[in-house]
């Protein structure tokens, strides 16, 4: 009987994990670092780019700098999310347990 209840809990969480996969791929986060625009969603997908003319006019050190400050700032806002969706599972999974 054991056996069987793992196995439904295994089913439940990878239910779960499908659930939390589709809903981190829906969630879209747009980050604005120095006019440079970013896209992503909370699987730290990266959607969109686009760059203003007036940055394309700048040395290619300081556009590089730009452009990867832009990509951290949506890094970790994609990563806070992540977190909270983790912990939220982790939860579920300890209840489940009981």
């Amino acid at each position: 009987m054991e056996l069987f209840k793992m196995a439904k809990n295994a089913m439940s969480i990878r239910n779960k994990l499908g659930e939390v996969d589709k809903k981190l791929r829906a969630e879209i986060i747009d980050v604005e670092y120095k006019n440079v625009k970013i896209q992503v969603n909370a699987k730290n997908e990266f959607l969109n780019l686009n760059l203003p003319d007036s940055l394309l006019k700048e040395n290619k050190s300081k556009i590089e700098k730009v452009i990867l400050s832009a990509f951290i700032e949506a890094c970790k806002r994609a990563q806070t999310i992540m977190a909270k969706e983790a912990k939220n599972l982790t939860n579920i999974m300890k209840i489940s347990e009981r």
